[in-house]
């Protein structure tokens, strides 16, 4: 029996992050779509790792629990997504996020393919 929590699962942070970097705007929501950008494709989302200042303690052991699992990645992270909610589309959906938070490495807006908006279960509500 495990006894780890629910925030030492990465794939559930992986959606929480995601979801932070989709649906918010604020300085702990940009670090989310930073570092998921990193890991998406750390060529062109470079992730500066002082960004990670304006997590508050619980969002940052969140943080370094996700890049634990990515050091060991098995699968890409948008295609971990599209697995746990059964889509094909979180490839475009970690572009429009770069575009949203207007990132450096970003794509152009008339390379978007537009999405649908969802919304995605809070991975830590029971």
């Amino acid at each position: 029996m495990s006894t780890s929590s629910p925030e030492q699962d990465p794939l559930r942070i992986l959606a929480y992050f995601f979801i932070l970097a989709d649906g918010h705007c604020h300085s702990g929501a940009r670090a989310a779509a930073g570092m998921l950008l990193s890991f998406y494709n750390g060529h062109r989302f470079q992730f500066d790792l002082t960004d990670l200042r304006v997590l508050d303690e619980r969002h940052l052991q969140m943080a370094l629990e996700l890049m634990k699992f990515d050091a060991r990645i098995r699968r890409e992270v948008h295609d971990h997504l599209n697995l746990m909610y059964g889509r094909t589309d979180f490839g475009m959906r970690f572009e429009h996020i770069a575009h949203k938070w207007r990132m450096k490495g970003k794509c152009k807006r008339d390379q978007l393919t537009p999405v649908e908006p969802i919304t995605l279960a809070d991975p830590f509500a029971d």
